[in-house]
């Protein structure tokens, strides 16, 4: 699985603090103090190996292809632009947003069992 860290762009201290909060939410992992040089920027990839290391992108694409395919019942059940259906839509658009963030294909959330139509 292609793994990857959408660039941060020049700018403060703050900002990339702010992207490594953005793209991680609460599960940043703890980051040893040889590894951390005082700069977020530099240890955005140190957080995406220690994310790696720990499965933690087979398990988002896992719990990502669950909530496409909850999202595909609802629809089924109750309609695609129901209540329902759109509540499940706005749960699974973050899940998605960090797929981009990690570089987690179409191909990979299949390979979870998402099913979602060939294209």
């Amino acid at each position: 699985m292609a793994t990857t860290i959408t660039p941060l762009q020049p700018g403060t201290e703050a900002a990339a603090q702010a992207t490594a909060f953005a793209i991680f939410g609460s599960d940043i992992p703890p980051i040893d103090p040889e590894d951390y040089s005082g700069s977020w920027r530099t240890t955005l990839p140190v957080i995406a190996e220690e994310w790696v290391g720990e499965g933690r992108f087979e398990r988002h694409a896992a719990r990502t292809a669950t909530a496409i395919n909850d999202l595909l019942a609802t629809q089924q059940r109750h309609g695609v632009g129901s209540p329902q259906a759109l509540a499940d839509g706005d749960t699974l658009q973050p899940l998605i947003d960090r797929c981009r963030h990690f570089g987690i294909t179409t191909a990979d959330l299949r390979r979870h069992g998402a099913q979602l139509p060939e294209s």
